[in-house]
C-alpha cells in the first residue's frame, strides 16, 4: 500500500551520538531499511543526541515503514562513530509514526488497514459521474442523449452513476471537474463532446492537466488551419489519477453508442489499462468513422451537433 505523506517527511533520531560520521553512509542505511534509493534519504540536522532524516519523496509502501524502528536504530548503530543510548528511539509525525509500533501491532494494522483499503476500493470502483460538455447542451439548445444513455450502459455493470452539471467549454472548467471527481471518490468520470479540431474544443487538453501522463489516440487527422480547425485533428484520451478512471468520449450520439461497448468491455474484464483502452476506443471510432484520416479529407467537417 503506498501512502502519501503529506509533507510530513521527516524522521527523528533521539539518543544518538555521533563521532566523525560519514553523513552520507548514515543516509544510506536509513534508506536500504525503508526500501528508497541511496539518495531517497537525507540527514538535515545533526544537534546534540538528536539527527533528522529527511525522506525526498511524497510516497511510502506502509509495509517498508511500520514496526521497523528496531531495525533501523540496528543499522545505524553499525555505522562507524555513531553511538545510541539504551532509550534511543525513531519519532515522527504522520504515515511515519507507524515506525514505532511494534512489529507484532505493526501487522496487525497493516492487515486491518489492508481490508478497509480494499472494501472502500471497492466502493469507489463502482461509482461513476459523467459530464456533458458544450453550449448547445448548457443552454438547452439540444437534448442530452448521451448521459442518460452512459448510465443506463454502466449501470449494468453495477456502477452507480451520477449525471454531472453541463460543463462549459473550457479547459480549466473540464479540469476541475476531473479533480473533483477524483476528490469526491468517484472510480470512473466520462466527459463527452469537446474533443474536436477548433478552438473551443478543450476536454483532451483538460484531461492532461489533470494526467499529464494520459494516453490519447487521433480519431482523424485535418490540415492544420482548413476551415474552423485550429488543431490537426480530432483526439481522445483516457487517463488515471490513483484510483478514478478519467475518459474523454465524443459528442456526437452515434460515436458515443460506438464507445460504450468498448468502454464497458474493458471495464468489465479488470483493472482497465489506460492506453489499451484508448487505442480500442479509437480503433472502433475510426471504424465506425469509415476510416480515419483518410475520412477525414473527404468529409472535412464530420462532427454531428453533439448531444
Amino acid at each position: 500500500m503506498e501512502y502519501n505523506l503529506l509533507e510530513k517527511t521527516e524522521l527523528w533520531i533521539t539518543g544518538i551520538r555521533l563521532h566523525r560520521v560519514n553523513l552520507t553512509e548514515l543516509a544510506a542505511r536509513a534508506a536500504q531499511v525503508l526500501g528508497l534509493g541511496p539518495a531517497e534519504v537525507k540527514v538535515v540536522d545533526v544537534r546534540e543526541g538528536v539527527v533528522t532524516l529527511d525522506l525526498l519523496r511524497q510516497t511510502v509502501r506502509a509495509e517498508d515503514i511500520a514496526g521497523k524502528e528496531r531495525v533501523l536504530l540496528r543499522e545505524l548503530a553499525a555505522v562507524p562513530g555513531v553511538e545510541l543510548a539504551p532509550d534511543a528511539a525513531v519519532h515522527s509525525d504522520g504515515v511515519l509514526g507507524l515506525i514505532a509500533l511494534d512489529p507484532a501491532e505493526a501487522a496487525e494494522v497493516l492487515s486491518r488497514t489492508e481490508e478497509m483499503t480494499a472494501s472502500i476500493l471497492e466502493a469507489v470502483s463502482r461509482r461513476a459521474i459523467v459530464y456533458s460538455t458544450g453550449f448547445e447542451v448548457q443552454r438547452g439548445l439540444i437534448e442530452d442523449t448521451n448521459g442518460p444513455f452512459i448510465r443506463e450502459a454502466l449501470e449494468g455493470l453495477g456502477f452507480r452513476v451520477t449525471l454531472g452539471p453541463v460543463l462549459e467549454d473550457s479547459e480549466h472548467a473540464i479540469a476541475r471537474a476531473f479533480e473533483e471527481a477524483v476528490s469526491r471518490g468517484y472510480g470512473l468520470a466520462i466527459t463527452t463532446g469537446g474533443v474536436g479540431a477548433e478552438s473551443k474544443d478543450r476536454s483532451v487538453e483538460g484531461l492532461l492537466r489533470v494526467d499529464p501522463d494520459a494516453a490519447t489516440a487521433w480519431l482523424v487527422h485535418y490540415p492544420k488551419g482548413q476551415g474552423r480547425h485550429e488543431k490537426e485533428g480530432v483526439r481522445i484520451a483516457v487517463g488515471r489519477v490513483g484510483p478514478t478512471l478519467l475518459v474523454t468520449l465524443p459528442g456526437p450520439h452515434d460515436e458515443v453508442r460506438t464507445a460504450m461497448p468498448v468502454l464497458c468491455r474493458h471495464l468489465a474484464s479488470g483493472p482497465v489499462d489506460k492506453r489499451a483502452l484508448v487505442e480500442d476506443l479509437a480503433a472502433a471510432l475510426r471504424a465506425a468513422m469509415g476510416g480515419g484520416a483518410h475520412w477525414a479529407h473527404a468529409n472535412p467537417h464530420p462532427h454531428a451537433p453533439e448531444g
